[in-house]
């Protein structure tokens, strides 16, 4: 887990022109100009086990129609249009071609859970960060970009587009549903978790073949999650992220003679960390949660990547190379 010095904090926040809980456009626009130094980072670094050039292994990668020609010996009966076969006379078959622009999703959870960071960003802003980096990047290998964000009342549907514009409609959800997201956590208006409901809203967007990227702090215990994950995992790729914060992991050895209160937001405790056995019983808990999780991941075939809230996306980039 990497964060960034107390000290750096404050100039972080002045040079992003951030206060940490609200996501700005400055914030996400600033990953348009980082596409040319991730990729240099992919080429440098390429993923273990990976050599050579990249093979797509997209699930149901879709085929579009390209042309009809008149029926050769050895194709395959299965492309023959019986249409045209019966205006012209005689047998024609169809020809496709592979897409060449790549459905992508971002599914992002901005529920109660996501408005949480004790150190440099909420939750909530660090998934929008790394959900406009993912989508610059689509863009740049000429992806269509769209989105699924779920904030505490609802959620917004972009259908994907191309280029820039596409990503330019990605961040201005972003913006609005994770302010929405954190005015509603403040006034305790929204629900807990509807991190589902964008998993089920996905199913019914996503086109076989589509890559989606799901970005959350996995914290609910919703079974529904798990069974949408499991029917996209049938016809799409998904890329898993999780965003922590160094608090949920483990309580700081020195703070003070301060109890911490905590809330899952149901149960209310209050937690002593000069305790130590309490501190080792927080962290072996947590240790289990996390474990558990990766199993699951595991067991759908995807490998879950962790990104901090408590520092800059960009020093954590060898987790964005797929």
């Amino acid at each position: 887990m990497t964060m960034l010095a107390p000290a750096n904090v404050s100039q972080w926040l002045n040079t992003w022109r951030s206060d940490g809980v609200h996501v700005t456009s400055h914030e996400l626009m600033y990953y348009r100009s980082k596409v040319n130094a991730f990729a240099r980072f992919r080429r440098l670094n390429p993923p273990p086990g990976r050599t050579g050039a990249l093979l797509s292994k997209f699930k149901g990668r879709g085929m579009e129609f390209d042309e009809f020609r008149h029926y050769q010996a050895g194709d395959d009966i299965r492309a023959i249009d019986w249409r045209v076969t019966a205006r012209t006379g005689t047998p024609h078959t169809k020809l496709f071609r592979e897409e060449r622009e790549r459905p992508v999703f971002v599914v992002v959870d901005l529920s109660d859970s996501m408005q949480f960071g004790s150190q440099l960003l909420f939750k909530s802003v660090q998934a929008c960060h790394l959900a406009s980096a993912l989508a610059w990047l689509a863009a740049a290998r000429n992806d269509r970009i769209g989105a699924v964000i779920t904030s505490g009342q609802g959620h917004a549907e972009i259908r994907p587009q191309g280029r820039h514009h596409g990503v330019l409609n990605v961040i201005h959800h972003l913006i609005e549903q994770q302010q929405l997201a954190v005015t509603q956590w403040q006034q305790q208006r929204g629900k807990s978790n509807v991190f589902a409901t964008a998993l089920e809203r996905i199913q019914h967007v996503a086109r076989p073949g589509s890559l989606i990227y799901l970005i959350s702090d996995w914290l609910s215990d919703d079974p529904a999650i798990w069974q949408h994950c499991l029917a996209l995992q049938r016809h799409c790729q998904l890329l898993p992220f999780q965003i922590v914060d160094p608090l949920e992991l483990k309580l700081p050895e020195h703070a003070g003679h301060q109890h911490l209160a905590m809330t899952d937001g149901e149960q209310h405790v209050l937690v002593d960390p000069a305790d130590q056995h309490q501190r080792h019983a927080y962290a072996h808990a947590q240790q289990q949660r996390q474990a558990h999780l990766v199993q699951q991941w595991q067991q759908l075939g995807g490998e879950l990547r962790q990104f901090s809230a408590a520092d800059a996306l960009e020093s954590q980039w060898p987790g964005v190379v797929l």
